[in-house]
């Protein structure tokens, strides 16, 4: 019943944030969530009204899969995937540096939230990533300022940018307390916050943060990562048993291509606008003295000295162009009872194509990302196979029950609308149909296909096989006997 509160509690605070009217009549009381005895087994977030939506529910749940009240596809379960995911700045789906991204993040299931935080000049601890305003959040007038310089009520003043179409809503930036406080509300016992400090913090001000977070989070529920390894070593002696990350820049290839890519995007504003947030890393570090400073810590000494500085528990967090090229990196950490997370600041795609490519036991203790949890298991530990326990019922039941597994749920609402055509969204490749996907080729032998003859002595003709592998998927409509 706790749980099942926090949901509306939840949705409660969502719709106020976005309808942005203080003055409206008090919304009617939420009614009581009647939930289904077959779908009672379902986490408290389950949808469960709506036509056909135990049939559903069951199909989806075949697959360890369920529909949630956010209309989100999510794992039931996350234990077959042995990997630590971490949402990068909350939900990747909704406003960074907003308390619904946090919480959000945490009904998903992910294993930790990554925020960023940073002090105003007042000494403000605020939940916010760039170190000027423009990109997430912009002030009233549309005057740029940075962070630094602002105080507190500079800050309120801030306003939320929407994900995808960078529209301006009605909320502003929270602060790091806020954050706080909204992660211990809705966090699972075993959900644990990143704290990634941006700021150049001095001890004084470490112990008023790490104070903060032991007073509304507790010892245990939340862990510090940044890119400075003496401000960790000072976090290390004012709290000697949490866990710290050193997190290091960015391989220089791959500041190169975002560098590329920006100056490709540079006269399309919205494609500038997305990806100003590598604006400033590209800025400061796509440079010849960003080389000759770009130290590498994925080496035995490399973590050696990290094992030093930090202890134990500890991690270093490397892009994932690092990680690939130094392969020792995962045994040298592990033998200094250390941990290894990956990112990457050229997309998720290429994220998760490279750990594809990795066998189980080298992949990383944790990823930081910005996809869902759902994603990352299926395409790693292919997390969701049918059971085919359950004989779905309706339609809509036997087109889930026949969707492939390298169907992307991530778009479910999506794949619904090609139900009548036979078609679904894969996660790799787009577009196909479900009948090609599941009918197995028939092997011609090499041998019998040039040596077939017919009756008179000539070679049988064989259609020429054609590459469909990089192709999209073209419907052609023929006509009936009637031309129309």
């Amino acid at each position: 019943m706790l749980k099942s509160s926090r949901c509306y509690a939840l949705l409660l605070i969502i719709f106020i944030a976005l309808s942005g009217c203080k003055s409206t009549p008090e919304a009617p009381p939420i009614p009581p969530k009647v939930v289904p005895q077959s779908l009672s087994h379902l986490p408290f977030d389950a949808k469960v009204d709506g036509e056909d939506i135990v049939d559903i529910q069951l199909t989806l749940g075949d697959r360890n899969l369920y529909l949630s009240d956010s209309g989100h596809i999510k794992m039931v379960s996350i234990a077959q995937c042995p990997l630590d995911i971490s949402a990068h700045r909350g939900d990747f789906r909704l406003p960074e540096s907003s308390d619904l991204a946090i919480a959000s993040a945490l009904f998903d299931n992910y294993n930790s939230v990554e925020i960023d935080v940073m002090q105003l000049k007042d000494g403000t601890w605020v939940n916010h990533h760039d170190s000027q305003t423009g990109r997430a959040t912009v002030y009233y007038t549309g005057e740029r300022y940075k962070l630094e310089r602002m105080n507190r009520k500079q800050y309120a003043k801030l306003k939320l940018r929407q994900k995808g179409s960078n529209e301006l809503l009605d909320m502003r930036p929270i602060t790091a307390y806020e954050a706080f406080t909204t992660f211990a509300a809705y966090r699972s016992y075993d959900q644990l916050l990143n704290v990634e400090i941006k700021s150049e913090a001095n001890g004084h001000e470490l112990v008023e943060l790490d104070n903060m977070l032991r007073q509304t989070i507790g010892q245990g529920g939340y862990y510090y990562s940044a890119s400075d390894l003496e401000m960790l070593e000072k976090l290390r002696g004012i709290n000697p048993r949490v866990y710290l990350g050193f997190v290091q820049g960015a391989h220089p290839t791959s500041v190169d291509k975002v560098t590329a890519d920006l100056r490709r995007g540079a006269q399309n504003d919205d494609y500038y606008l997305d990806h100003q947030k590598n604006i400033e890393f590209a800025g400061k570090y796509g440079t010849k003295r960003y080389r000759s400073r770009y130290k590498n810590y994925a080496s035995s000494a490399g973590i050696r000295k990290i094992s030093d500085k930090l202890g134990a528990n500890s991690g270093l967090h490397l892009d994932i162009r690092s990680f690939m090229q130094n392969t020792s990196v995962l045994n040298s950490a592990h033998r200094y009872g250390m941990k290894v997370y990956t990112y990457t600041i050229n997309g998720t795609d290429f994220h998760q194509g490279q750990l594809k490519r990795l066998a189980k036991k080298k992949l990383p203790d944790g990823v930081i990302v910005d996809t869902t949890p759902y994603k990352i298991c299926q395409k790693l530990f292919n997390a969701s196979v049918p059971n085919k326990r359950y004989q779905p019922l309706t339609p809509a039941g036997k087109y889930i029950a026949s969707l492939p597994a390298d169907a992307d749920f991530d778009r479910f609402d999506e794949m619904l609308g090609y139900q009548q055509e036979g078609y679904y969204i894969s996660l790799n490749s787009g577009l196909k149909s479900i009948a090609r996907a599941k009918a197995k080729p028939a092997k011609v032998s090499r041998s019998n296909k040039n040596s077939a003859s017919n009756p008179h002595g000539f070679p049988t003709i064989v259609d020429e096989e054609i590459e469909k592998t990089n192709s999209k998927t073209i419907i052609l409509t023929l006509p009936s006997s009637n031309n129309d």
